[in-house]
C-alpha cells in the first residue's frame, strides 16, 4: 500500500517520440561513465536530462542513464515503474528556475567583486566574500535552524556556464525514494538550453570541465557529427552539449510530463 502512495505522487512520464539512434545512445552514456568514475572507484549511477516545455503545462526531455534498478519509460518489464526517472525529470523542472537564479547571483558577486578591486577597496570585498551573500545553504534538516529561502542543495562549484552542487533530502523528496539521501548534480546552460546531470558519486573536479571553454559544435547535428563531438569530448561539459543537440534533434527517445504544474506543486508540498 505504501508503494501505491508513493507512486501516486508523482506524475509518471509517458512516451512522446519512440524515435531513437541507439549508438548514439551508448556512446553518450559510456563517455558519461567515463568522466563520472574516479580511479579504482565503483561505476558510478547517473542520470542526465534535457528537455524543455511543451505545450502549456507539460515538459518533454531526452535522458542518459546508467543507474541501478532504474526503469526506462518505455520499457515493458513486467509492471516496473519509472519511479526515479520521474523523480528526477521533477526535479530538474524544479530546480531549473532557482539555479538560473544562483546563476544571477554569481555573475552579480563577479561584478561586484571586480568593482570593489577596481576601486582598491580590497577592504570592502574581504567583508562581501566572507559573508558569500549569494551562496544557497542546505535545508533545516541538514544545517540546523539555519534554513535555505532559495533551494534544497548546495553549491559546490560552480562558474559561468556550469553549476555543481549536492541535493539534500527536502520538502517531500526522501518520502518518495528513500535512497535518496544525498546525491550530487550538475546544471549546464548553453546557448539558450539547459540539461542536468544527477549521480551518486564525485569524480575528480577536473572532469567537469570548469573555466575551461568547451569545444564549439558547429557542423550540421546529424547523428555522426555528433558522435565525432562526443568520442573527442574532453569533460562533462561537452558530454551535455551533445546531450542537448540530440535532444533538440529529437535523436534520443522523449518522454513527456503532462503536467509538471500539479507535480511542483506536490514536490513543495501544498498538495498531499
Amino acid at each position: 500500500m505504501a508503494r501505491k502512495k508513493k507512486d501516486r505522487f508523482l506524475i509518471m512520464p509517458k512516451v512522446h517520440s519512440k524515435f531513437n539512434t541507439p549508438e548514439l545512445e551508448e556512446l553518450l552514456i559510456n563517455r558519461a561513465i567515463e568522466f563520472l568514475s574516479d580511479k579504482g572507484g565503483e561505476s558510478p549511477s547517473f542520470i542526465f536530462l534535457s528537455g524543455g516545455f511543451f505545450d502549456v503545462h507539460g515538459f518533454a526531455y531526452s535522458a542518459l542513464r546508467a543507474w541501478k534498478g532504474a526503469a526506462k519509460p518505455s520499457m515493458d518489464d513486467g509492471g516496473r515503474r519509472p519511479l526515479l526517472e520521474a523523480t528526477f525529470a521533477s526535479l530538474s523542472v524544479y530546480l531549473s528556475s532557482l539555479l538560473s537564479l544562483q546563476s544571477d547571483f554569481y555573475y552579480a558577486y563577479d561584478e561586484i567583486k571586480e568593482i570593489l578591486l577596481e576601486k582598491n577597496r580590497e577592504d570592502l570585498w574581504t567583508i562581501v566574500s566572507e559573508k558569500l551573500p549569494f551562496i544557497s545553504l542546505p535545508p533545516q534538516e541538514m544545517y540546523g535552524q539555519q534554513v535555505s529561502p532559495i533551494s534544497p542543495y548546495f553549491i559546490i562549484r560552480q562558474d559561468e556556464e556550469l553549476i555543481l552542487g549536492e541535493l539534500y533530502p527536502s520538502v517531500y523528496l526522501s518520502n518518495i525514494i528513500s535512497s535518496i539521501k544525498s546525491r550530487f548534480f550538475v546544471f549546464y546552460q548553453h546557448e539558450g538550453y539547459t540539461s542536468f546531470g544527477f549521480f551518486n558519486s564525485l569524480p575528480p573536479r577536473k572532469n567537469f570541465g570548469f573555466e575551461e571553454t568547451p569545444r564549439e559544435f558547429n557542423d550540421e547535428p546529424t547523428p555522426e557529427n555528433l558522435t565525432k563531438y562526443a568520442k573527442k569530448a574532453k569533460n562533462l561539459k561537452e558530454i551535455l552539449i551533445a546531450l542537448i543537440h540530440a535532444h533538440n534533434n529529437a535523436y534520443l527517445e522523449q518522454f513527456l510530463i503532462e503536467d509538471y504544474e500539479t507535480l511542483l506543486r506536490k514536490l513543495l508540498g501544498d498538495e498531499l
